[in-house]
Order: C-alpha cells, then sequence, then structure tokens
C-alpha cells in the first residue's frame, strides 16, 4: 500500500503550497520513541518524507558497529506493520567519525546529497547522531545553504550539559554548527516536556491495529529494561516522545515567539557548550505545545489504523 492510500484514510486537505520536503534520520532501535516520530511524519500529509535513514547509537551499543543495522531492521519493521511500501529507506554511517573532516561513504549519505541538490529547501529531522548530516556535509559542502537541520539534541542553556545524542558522535555536532546550514535546535530540557504517561499510550495507541499494538508492546518492554530507580526522567508509568519535536517545530504556528536566535555554541570536550567565535545564528527552541504534538500524533494513529 502506497502512503498516500494510508493518508486518504486521514482525509486531510491541506494547501499543495504548505508542503515540506523532508528526510527523517532516526537511531529507530536505540529506545522506545524514535517509532513514535517516524509514524508521526510519516502520517502528516504535509510532509514530502523523501526517504528514511538509519542512525547508529554506538556509544550506548558499546561499540559493537551494528546499532546502524538495528536502527535499519527497525525501521523495515514499523514500515511493514504501518503498510507503507513506498517509502525508501537507506543505511547509515556505522559509527562516529573518526576526524572532523571524515565523510564516510553509504547509501544514505549519497541520498542525502542527491535530495540537498534538488531546488528548494530540504529539512532534515534529526533523532540521533548527527553523523550521516556530518558526512554529506564534509563530502558536499555546497549543500549546506539548501539544508534546514531540525536537531533534536544538545543540552539546556546557557552552559549545556552531556546530552544522549550529542554523545553518539559529537564531532558531527560540530561540523554541522561551522557549516552554512541552517539549524533549528529543540535542546534537552525542551524535548523532554514532551511527556506521556502509558495509560494515554494504552487508551490512544494500543487499539490502533497491528502498528498501535506494536508501538505500545515496544515501549512497555523498553520501560522495564530502562527503568532505573536512579534516572529522574522516568518515573515508571510514564515516557518521553522528545523525538517528535521535529514534527511539532514545523506542525506548530511560526507566530507564537517560543523559540529565540542563539550564536551556536562550541560542543567542548565534556559536552557543555562553550563560546564559538563567528558562530553562526541558529533557532532554539524554549518550549513546544505538548497538547498539539501529541493530540495530533494520536488522532492521526486513530484516524489511519483503528478499526
Amino acid at each position: 500500500m502506497t502512503r498516500m492510500e494510508i493518508l486518504e484514510r486521514i482525509g486531510l486537505d491541506i494547501p499543495p503550497a504548505s508542503r515540506i520536503r523532508l528526510l527523517v534520520d532516526t537511531d529507530a532501535k536505540n529506545e522506545a520513541d524514535d517509532q513514535y516520530a517516524i509514524m508521526h511524519h510519516l502520517l502528516t500529509p504535509m510532509f514530502d518524507v523523501r526517504g528514511i535513514i538509519a542512525a547508529h547509537f554506538e556509544q550506548k551499543a558499546g561499540g559493537a558497529g551494528d546499532s546502524m543495522e538495528q536502527s535499519y531492521r527497525e525501521i523495515e519493521k514499523l514500515l511493514t506493520l504501518a503498510q507503507i511500501d513506498d517509502v525508501p529507506y537507506f543505511r547509515g554511517c556505522t559509527g562516529p567519525l573518526k576526524i572532523r573532516n571524515d565523510a564516510p561513504d553509504c547509501e544514505g549519505v549519497r541520498h542525502i546529497i542527491q535530495e540537498a541538490r534538488r531546488p528548494g529547501k530540504l529539512y532534515i529531522a534529526v533523532q540521533g547522531a548527527m553523523t550521516n548530516i556530518a558526512a554529506a556535509l564534509n563530502a558536499a559542502p555546497d549543500i549546506a545553504p539548501n539544508l534546514v537541520v531540525l536537531w533534536n539534541g544538545g543540552g539546556p542553556y546557557p552552559d549545556g550539559r552531556p546530552e544522549f545524542n550529542v554523545m553518539q558522535d559529537p564531532e558531527a555536532v560540530r561540523v554541522l554548527l561551522e557549516s552554512e546550514a541552517e539549524v533549528w535546535q529543540t535542546p534537552q530540557d525542551v524535548y523532554c516536556t514532551l511527556e506521556v504517561t502509558l495509560a494515554e499510550l494504552k487508551r490512544r495507541v494500543y487499539p490502533c491495529g497491528d502498528l498501535g499494538r506494536y508501538l505500545y508492546d515496544q515501549l512497555i518492554t523498553e520501560n522495564h529494561v530502562e527503568y532505573n530507580p536512579g534516572f529522574l526522567l522516568r518515573t515508571g508509568e510514564n515516557w518521553i516522545l522528545g523525538d517528535n519535536t521535529t514534527a511539532a517545530v514545523l506542525l506548530m504556528s511560526r507566530f507564537r515567539g517560543n523559540w529565540h536566535m542563539e550564536h551556536a555554541p562550541e560542543i567542548l570536550n565534556d559536552l557543555t557548550y562553550g563560546s564559538l567565535p563567528g558562530g553562526k545564528l541558529i533557532r532554539v527552541y524554549d518550549s513546544i505545545d505538548v497538547r498539539l504534538t501529541m493530540e495530533d500524533l494520536f488522532c492521526k494513529l486513530e484516524l489511519a489504523y483503528r478499526p
């Protein structure tokens, strides 16, 4: 079945001029929220999804070398459950950059370059390591002015702190911040507000066919694996769907004033922020509308997949 056939179930009639060309870059098997974010992008008619690229999570995986492949297989599984067979997906880089100007070759990097060289802006929703984007920028610096990188990561301002997505490849983040690409950042203290309870997910997501059951069950499994009483982000009955910020920043009104312009920081060795001389201005989000974001996701899942 095509993605357009799934979108016809949702039945939204939007202005053609509102469509945005977009790639999703995701460490899909890292935890349990990327799957929700992938589906949010796929079920949003405004997004012309040109492909999904698998990202590694080698820092967490202990350098085994197979985390990108795990993400790739998870994307494949999710698209099968979603009954979407016409959205291409690609293998990304298998590990972080070795040096600043490293440009590892893979099908995902080649696809970024190909799409970025088409007319118009290309938005990239980055939900994990920045490696694939940095490799593309290093291999083809000419694409930078055509990119808008939606960066879900980095510590809170002004000081920053070690944050999971940056930890996967700090050098790649430095490449992005020193490039000419436009950057919209949602830092950790903001993406952590996209909080849901297990009861919400049981009521709103679980009934949405085979896909809904999988989304719910895999999160419950991950909740048992990941739960640590000392990790303040999780209570045992909640989860952070933080990767959905890359859909939220495009769905929300741009007139809200919920972001500010900030000089791109230097990523220091301890992953805090320093001053980057001549750093470009980037957009930094101060808040996300949680109600709008979560209700939009739940409604689209229900309209597309609930019997």
